[in-house]
């Protein structure tokens, strides 16, 4: 996640205050250690979220929520249904509708105006991470 960024930090708040199992941990992207575990170049990540998950796949945008919810004990079976089809062929482009409007969704923070979480034009999402605890 980007940790200068409202929105992102909102929506670590409210996941973390899911996570009942304590399977998450949230990844500053601007920590050039954490953006170089990553196989993906920093413009990628600006792009979309990304998550990697506890078998060592790497996720992004939708795919990735997909795995959030597995680890929240009450969404499990959310991520079960939007794995499946047609949600998963659908879903992609929710994921990126609800991120370019999410500075519009009640309850969530206005945009920040620093250059951390500076967003390139046209970029679909915000700048988070993801990850469950490392299991090894």
């Amino acid at each position: 996640m980007d940790g200068a960024c409202p929105f992102c930090l909102a929506i670590q708040k409210r996941v973390l205050s899911l996570d009942t199992r304590h399977r998450l941990r949230f990844l500053d992207y601007n920590d050039s250690s954490v953006a170089a575990r990553a196989p993906f170049p920093q413009i990628r990540l600006d792009e979309e979220m990304h998550v990697l998950a506890t078998d060592g796949s790497w996720h992004a945008g939708y795919a990735g929520w997909v795995v959030v919810l597995r680890e929240l004990p009450r969404y499990a079976w959310l991520a079960w249904l939007l794995a499946a089809p047609p949600f998963r062929w659908f879903g992609p482009g929710l994921y990126r509708w609800i991120a370019r409007h999410r500075y519009h969704i009640p309850g969530f923070p206005a945009p920040c105006h620093v250059d951390a979480c500076a967003i390139s034009a046209g970029a679909p999402t915000n700048r988070s991470s993801i990850m469950p605890p490392d299991t090894r």
